[in-house]
């Protein structure tokens, strides 16, 4: 599961306890004003006391994702990286994926991924790694620790065509693919046949037809699709 961690310190246990048991956590920023700013009103230490909740919590597996940005937290890359390696986690930096509308110009605060690695390298050895959790992450061992730093790269590195994910979107939509609109209502379903879930399931294995083959991400154009991550959900 996806989340940005707002709510862990009250569910990471019994998230855990009921069978979860890898998370990822929003965190694109350790400073407080900043964080603020990016996250539209977040608390950082609210953020921060969730992700040890999970710690105790017992997941297989935790990973911070960052969304880096010129001009708003590239200075942060090697902090993050060493925050995520001192609490034996993994971190994934992602390129900002032009959803919804925003107030800066995305081609200026672009940062690709191949500028995230070669600053990481700078301070850490990183050997890349087979590690493949299904997803789009390209990995790096940090050497000397347990921690994992990946790459999610749909500029400099499109991966379209070995993508295998969806989201359930908080509508209860499953998303098939985050730059484009192809979706089933899941809740429509659940709501309609409140006891059928093999129809449910059924929904969800006719849905992979729809899937489409790749996204139309431009950051040089004004975004297309309106809806924001917060909207996506994980």
């Amino acid at each position: 599961m996806t989340t940005n961690g707002s709510q862990l310190t009250k569910y990471a246990s019994s998230m855990a306890s009921a069978g979860l048991d890898r998370i990822n956590i929003s965190l694109d920023s350790l400073k407080i004003d900043r964080f603020r700013e990016l996250t539209r009103n977040g608390d950082l230490n609210t953020v921060l006391a969730g992700i040890e909740a999970a710690n105790k919590a017992g997941f297989k597996r935790i990973k911070l994702n960052a969304v880096i940005m010129k001009g708003r937290n590239e200075d942060e890359i090697i902090d993050l990286a060493r925050f995520a390696i001192n609490h034996d986690l993994d971190i994934t930096y992602i390129e900002e994926m032009p959803l919804g509308q925003v107030s800066h110009a995305r081609d200026e605060s672009y940062c690709s991924s191949d500028e995230v690695l070669a600053e990481l390298k700078t301070v850490f050895e990183l050997q890349p790694s087979v590690t493949n959790t299904g997803g789009p992450s390209r990995y790096y061992q940090v050497a000397g620790t347990n921690s994992k730093i990946g790459f999610i790269s749909p500029h400099s590195h499109n991966f379209c065509e070995s993508c295998n994910r969806v989201r359930v979107t908080t509508e209860g939509r499953l998303l098939l693919c985050l730059g484009q609109e192809h979706s089933v209502d899941l809740r429509d379903i659940i709501r309609r046949y409140p006891e059928d879930s093999e129809r449910l399931k059924q929904a969800i294995i006719d849905s992979m037809s729809i899937k489409p083959e790749g996204h139309d991400f431009n950051i040089e154009s004004e975004a297309v699709i309106k809806r924001h991550m917060s909207v996506t959900g994980g």
